[in-house]
C-alpha cells in the first residue's frame, strides 16, 4: 500500500498528544536558544507582541490537552493570531529590503549546517495551525479566523494614523529653521517615541547591525510602518522633512532623552550593548540620563 501524503504530515506532527508536544517544544525550543545565545535574528519583542507571542505559544502548545469548550474556544482564537505572527516573521526573514531573498541563504544553511532550519518555524507553526483549523467544527473555524483578522484590523488603523502623523511632521518640517525647533515641535506620542529611537533602542531590518549586534527592541507594527512609509525611517533623500528626520546616534539619543525623559534609554537585552558591556557604539549613554 502506497503512503499517502497525509502519513508524511502525521510523521512531522505526530497525532499522540505527548509526543506531538515534545517536537514543538524541541523545535521552537531551539530556535529560541540558538536565536538568543548563538546568531541572534529576533531582538526582544515589545511588550505587546510578547503578550501575543506567549499567548498563542500556549494555545499551540497546550491545544491537545485541552477538554473544557470555554478554554478551547478562547484556545482556537489565540491560535488564529499566530497567522499574522507567523506571516510577520517570515517576511521579516525573508528581508524586504533585500528583495525577499534570504530564504535562499536559508536553505543553503540547512544543506550545509542544518542551522537554515530553525528559520522554517513560521512555516511548521502555520501548518499546525491550518490543521487544527481543519479538524475543528464552523464554530472553532470562526474563532481562529477571528484571532487571525483582528490583528490586521489593529494593523490598518496603527497604519493610517501612522500616515496622518507623517503628514503632520512634513508640515512642520516646513514651518522650522533648526533641529532644536523641529524636535521641540512634534507631538510627545507613541509614534515621535518610535522615531528617535529608530536604529539604536528599536530593531528596523534583519540585517541592520548598529550596536554590538543590532538595537534590542522588536515592535513589528513599527517595522511594518517603515516597509509601508519609508518616510519614518527617512530614507527619501529628497524629502524636506529629511534633514531634520536623519538624526546621528547621538542626536536621536539626546533628543529622545529630551522629549521622552521617564522612558529609560537601555534596555537589558544581549543584543543591546557593544563589547564594552556599558555604552552604545561610541556614545556614553550613561551621561545622557541626567
Amino acid at each position: 500500500m502506497k503512503n499517502e501524503p497525509n502519513d508524511f504530515i502525521k510523521i512531522i506532527f505526530d497525532p499522540e498528544p505527548k509526543k506531538h508536544l515534545f517536537a514543538l517544544l524541541f523545535y521552537c525550543g531551539t530556535g529560541i536558544f540558538i536565536n538568543f545565545f548563538a546568531m541572534q535574528v529576533f531582538c526582544m519583542a515589545v511588550a505587546y507582541a510578547a503578550i501575543m507571542c506567549i499567548a498563542f505559544f500556549i494555545a499551540i502548545a497546550s491545544f491537545p490537552f485541552i477538554k473544557s469548550k470555554i478554554i478551547k474556544g478562547i484556545a482556537y482564537f489565540l491560535l488564529g493570531t499566530g497567522v499574522p505572527i507567523s506571516l510577520y516573521c517570515i517576511v521579516f526573514l525573508a528581508d524586504p529590503y533585500s528583495g525577499f531573498t534570504n530564504y535562499i541563504y536559508f536553505t543553503l544553511e540547512i544543506l550545509l549546517a542544518g542551522l537554515g532550519l530553525m528559520a522554517y518555524i513560521p512555516f511548521y507553526l502555520l501548518i499546525q495551525i491550518f490543521l487544527y483549523f481543519r479538524s475543528a467544527k464552523t464554530s472553532g473555524k470562526l474563532l481562529v479566523a477571528a484571532g487571525a483578522i483582528i490583528p490586521f484590523i489593529a494593523l490598518y488603523v496603527y497604519l493610517f494614523n501612522l500616515k496622518i502623523y507623517i503628514g503632520q511632521v512634513a508640515e512642520i518640517a516646513k514651518t522650522v529653521h533648526s533641529k532644536d525647533e523641529f524636535y521641540s515641535k512634534l507631538p510627545r506620542n507613541h509614534y515621535t517615541e518610535r522615531l528617535l529611537g529608530l536604529d539604536w533602542k528599536y530593531h528596523t531590518r534583519l540585517c541592520y547591525i548598529c550596536d554590538g549586534w543590532r538595537p534590542p527592541l522588536n515592535d513589528p507594527f513599527l517595522i511594518i510602518g517603515l516597509w509601508c512609509e519609508p518616510l519614518m525611517a527617512a530614507h527619501h533623500k529628497n524629502e524636506p522633512t529629511n534633514k531634520y528626520m536623519r538624526a546621528s546616534l547621538s542626536e536621536s539619543i539626546y533628543y529622545y532623552k529630551k522629549l521622552f525623559p521617564h522612558q529609560p534609554l537601555k534596555v537589558k537585552c544581549p543584543c543591546s550593548y557593544n563589547s564594552s558591556g556599558k555604552e552604545y557604539l561610541s556614545v556614553n549613554m550613561d551621561s545622557l540620563q541626567h
